[in-house]
Formats: C-alpha cells, sequence, structure tokens
C-alpha cells in the first residue's frame, strides 16, 4: 500500500463515519416526525419496501434479534402503524403489515420528496460508470453494515443472557 493508498482508505473511513452519521440523524428525525424512534421507522420503511412479511423476514433485513423485532412491532401496533395478520398459506404463521395511512403517506411525501430530488441532483454529473462504481460501494458498504448489525446483535443477546 503506497502512502496515497493511506490516506485515502484513512479519508474514505471518516467520510463513512461521517456518513453514517448523517444517515442516523437524519432518520432520528424521520422518526420523531412520524411520533416513532429512527429503529421504528426504519421498520416502517423496510416493511413498505418489502410489503407484508414474516417477522423473521424484518429481522433478516434490520439485523435486529427476532425478539427485538417482536418489541419492535408491538410498538408499531400501539401507535397504529403496522399490524400483524395471519399467513393465508398457513395459519400457524403470523404476517407484518402496514396499516394504511393517507397522514402517514403524505407526510412520507412531504420528507422523502425533497430528498428524493436532492439525491438525484447530487447524481448528476456522473458518467454511468462512474454511477455503477457508486453504487457497487453503496452495496457494500450496506451489506457491511448489516452484518455487523447482525454481529452486534448477537453480542446484546449474549450480554443479555449473562445477566
Amino acid at each position: 500500500m503506497t502512502q496515497d493508498d493511506s490516506l485515502d482508505a484513512e479519508a474514505a473511513t471518516y467520510l463513512g463515519r461521517e456518513f453514517a452519521g448523517a444517515i442516523v440523524n437524519f432518520h432520528d428525525m424521520v422518526g420523531k416526525l412520524m411520533g416513532l424512534s429512527a429503529v421504528e421507522h426504519k421498520c416502517v420503511d423496510t416493511l413498505r419496501r418489502l410489503g407484508p412479511v414474516p417477522a423473521g423476514v424484518i429481522a433478516e433485513h434490520t439485523g435486529l434479534t427476532t425478539g427485538a423485532v417482536t418489541g419492535l412491532v408491538d410498538r408499531l401496533e400501539k401507535t397504529g402503524y403496522a399490524r400483524r395478520i395471519r399467513d393465508p398459506q398457513d395459519r400457524r404463521k403470523v404476517i407484518v403489515e402496514l396499516v394504511p395511512n393517507e397522514r402517514l403517506d403524505a407526510l412520507l411525501g412531504e420528507i422523502f420528496g425533497p430528498f428524493g430530488a436532492d439525491m438525484g441532483a447530487a447524481a448528476v454529473g456522473y458518467s454511468a460508470d462512474e454511477l455503477r462504481a457508486i453504487l457497487s460501494w453503496l452495496r457494500k458498504v450496506t451489506d457491511v453494515l448489516i452484518a455487523n448489525t447482525h454481529r452486534l446483535s448477537e453480542m446484546q443477546s449474549t450480554a443479555d443472557a449473562r445477566r
């Protein structure tokens, strides 16, 4: 590794931390506007992307334990954002789905309409190859974040079991 590579890796690490902090702060504020925590808001987002799914699928996509997801879904039911329904193919299974909510849809449009436009504007000026490289990096970083969330969730479960 050359000195320039070392500086680039250090800069990427620092910027990655700043980027992650900005994402957390943004989603914390979105959650507050929804009357939820950032984690609860991201669970709603996961359900918006995936549609109705078993709690285990939410756990896979968030990196949370199934026990944590159970509590999360309890809170989302209490706020009226989600509900549990029986799986039509297997009545023993439970599916989590969002409750239709026009107020939430309007709020999310107000939040994410400008955000989406700003993100689109941020991509202007990059070539198709550069955008592919950026998307590749984002995929890898997302996978790293999910894997490390799973790892930390397991650490938390182990710590809880010791108590």
